[in-house]
């Protein structure tokens, strides 16, 4: 199951991308860091983390438009707040940063829609993007993942940056793993193709796993 959804991810999903997100978002983080250290320490605990939020926010849409994907900012509903997501083929990307003792996805309904895509692995026709957009068949919700450093260690840069497969109650993960392991799946001199039948096995392997 792993295997082949990292394949899944590989096969659809530009390598730039996963090189440029990892790039942007450990400078997201530095820059993060930086500007929290101008506060003073009861309002540097609490301006860090949303400083980190933001900043990957932005991070994830700068990489998608460098790997020439498309990369929109809608607002939640209610409105109040912005998230961003960026699709690659049927694949849609969000983000998020998690502490390193607690991995799991925060309940938000920006979220939920994102992992709607991976309920039993069954295509959710969900209009992520305004405007007219290509129909999602076997489409998958992932969320690449800071994982801050340990409070007492440095925070300059993320302890780890993952990509993630969610449930769709967001309580656990198809899949969480570095985005090293999802570029090792890359073979330039021998391109990575997913035929239709890994899809379906995919599909049965985690039904029978999760359900």
């Amino acid at each position: 199951m792993k295997t082949d959804l990292i394949e899944y991810i590989a096969s659809r999903t530009p390598l730039t991308f996963l090189q440029r997100v990892v790039e942007h978002i450990e400078a997201a983080h530095h820059a993060a860091h930086q500007h929290s250290e101008t506060f003073a320490d009861p309002e540097r605990f609490r301006i860090l983390p949303q400083l980190q939020h933001y900043r990957s926010n932005e991070a994830l849409r700068t990489a998608a438009l460098d790997a020439g994907m498309e990369a929109v900012a809608p607002h939640t509903d209610p409105k109040g707040e912005r998230f961003s997501l960026v699709a690659a083929d049927n694949i849609r990307f969000g983000q998020i940063c998690v502490p390193f003792d607690n991995k799991l996805p925060r309940q938000a309904k920006h979220r939920r829609t994102i992992a709607a895509l991976n309920e039993q692995l069954e295509p959710v026709n969900l209009d992520l993007f305004t405007g007219p957009s290509r129909p999602i068949s076997d489409g998958l919700g992932c969320l690449v993942v800071a994982v801050k450093p340990h409070k007492r260690e440095p925070q300059s840069v993320p302890f780890a940056v993952m990509v993630g497969v969610p449930y769709t109650n967001l309580k656990g993960w198809h899949l969480l793993e570095p985005i090293a392991e999802i570029m090792a799946a890359y073979h330039p001199a021998e391109p990575v193709t997913v035929p239709d039948l890994a899809w379906a096995r995919l599909k049965k392997q985690i039904h029978d796993s999760e359900g």
